[in-house]
């Protein structure tokens, strides 16, 4: 393939190209907000996992059975 053949084709001036544009954003802005709402439920999970093991020791005598340590 020729690098003229690589190169997405835009139409401009052409008022579906706009609206394709705007839909192709908000699927990106929503992709972001589910991204971010994920990484913060795993640091939250992550957090609570670390405190709540600091004071039990609950993960590290799990791991160590499953583990056989």
């Amino acid at each position: 393939m020729s690098k003229k053949h690589k190169k997405p084709i835009y139409i401009t001036g052409h008022p579906g190209a706009t609206l394709s544009h705007e839909t192709e954003y908000r699927v990106i802005k929503m992709d972001l907000v589910k991204v971010v709402i994920l990484n913060a439920f795993y640091l939250a999970t992550i957090l609570t996992l670390y405190y709540y093991n600091k004071q039990s020791h609950f993960l590290d005598n799990w791991f160590a059975k499953v583990l056989h340590f």
